[in-house]
């Protein structure tokens, strides 16, 4: 799993009065509003007994511990320790990590890494231009992935050749061959636009098999996908006046267990009444999926494409596994054998910006990177 980097740790409404707890790269986080209702992200562990911060309680722009009443603000530093007498100084190792938060289209973004701001990367904003425009019409989704590795999870979804053989509803197995087609490589991923047969009428339902052509020859597929929060975008033109776009970002629970955020946005069917309809393709889309990935083996991904037998068709995975295998090398991946180990007997965390301005005095450890 991938530290520096950007991951959606809730929806916004999921976060108001109460403490939030997430679970992210296989750690505890809690998220709190303060007086300002800015959204804080915190270590869920506190640093003198391990205490679980998010069933504790918000005091102003604090959070107290439920096992002895510790508090820390924002900036993970503890303000006050109720068994001590005020005359008392804190220490300054008495702070847990905290991480830096944007809400961006109504959900929370934590930055899970000790990279200061000038260096962080910029979360992917390839669906602005969507939300709260009339002539497109967005409903927001989320998904919970069962036995799911991240980075297969990952590669499914960028993945054309898979599609006639899991998706009843879009694929087409009358022409299965994914062409050859020029991909480009950004800065953190790949994009890439195919044309492909269209699946035949009779696998469409509900009321978008009411307004599609049934003589329909070709619908052209574009795909962007990016490292930063693990974000991927996906345009499917069906016709020339019908396009659906689904922009879905991806938070590793832990290395079997992923949460999709995401969002479906379309120029046609704009009443509400059709979004039940939308999801329930969507959703039936995701289960197909996840029906595949839980069985894959090995459980994790491969550590060399010598490991499968890959081929031209599996160029955009290729591409992602490049850019895994860099930040590998930069110091960005989490040892999780190592970690698995090491956290029964000590609390494991990222490492925060602050580490980065000093690294003494923390009680808690950081994460093995590999």
């Amino acid at each position: 799993m991938l530290i520096n980097n950007w991951y959606v740790a809730a929806n916004s409404e999921e976060v108001a009065q109460e403490p939030y707890h997430s679970r992210m790269l296989g750690l505890d986080f809690v998220l709190f509003r303060d007086t300002l209702n800015t959204v804080h992200c915190l270590s869920d562990v506190c640093c003198h007994r391990g205490g679980a911060l998010h069933r504790g309680a918000v005091k102003e722009s604090c959070i107290s511990c439920p096992y002895h009443g510790w508090e820390f603000d924002s900036k993970g530093q503890c303000k006050r320790i109720p068994s001590m007498n005020r005359e008392f100084r804190i220490p300054n190792r008495a702070k847990i990590d905290s991480y830096p938060v944007k809400e961006y289209l109504g959900l929370i973004w934590v930055f899970l890494g000790s990279q200061l701001e000038d260096e962080r990367p910029e979360i992917p904003d390839w669906f602005e231009n969507y939300i709260d425009n009339p002539d497109w019409r967005v409903v927001n989704y989320t998904y919970q992935w069962s036995e799911t590795n991240w980075e297969r999870l990952c590669e499914n979804s960028i993945d054309t050749a898979h599609l006639p053989f899991v998706h009843k509803r879009f694929g087409n197995r009358i022409s299965p061959q994914v062409d050859s087609v020029p991909i480009e490589e950004t800065e953190f991923g790949a994009k890439v636009t195919r044309v492909k047969a269209a699946p035949d009428f009779s696998q469409k339902k509900g009321s978008i098999a009411k307004i599609l052509p049934k003589n329909r020859k070709t619908t052209r597929v574009s795909l962007e996908w990016s490292i930063i929060g693990l974000a991927e975008m996906l345009y499917q033109e069906m016709t020339t006046e019908m396009t659906q776009i689904i922009f879905d970002i991806r938070t590793p629970v832990d290395q079997n267990s992923v949460v999709s955020h995401g969002f479906q946005a379309r120029n046609f069917l704009l009443e509400p009444e059709h979004d039940n309809d939308r999801l329930e393709l969507l959703y039936e889309a995701i289960k197909e999926d996840n029906d595949i990935l839980r069985f894959l083996k090995p459980e994790l991904n491969v550590d060399s494409n010598s490991r499968e037998m890959l081929i031209e068709s599996d160029k955009m995975e290729s591409i992602f596994r490049d850019n895994i295998r860099v930040w590998k090398d930069l110091g960005n991946y989490i040892d999780s054998e190592m970690f698995e180990k090491r956290s029964l007997r000590e609390v494991l965390v990222i490492p925060s910006p602050e580490r980065s301005k000093d690294n003494s005095g923390w009680i808690h450890s950081t994460v093995p990177i590999l």
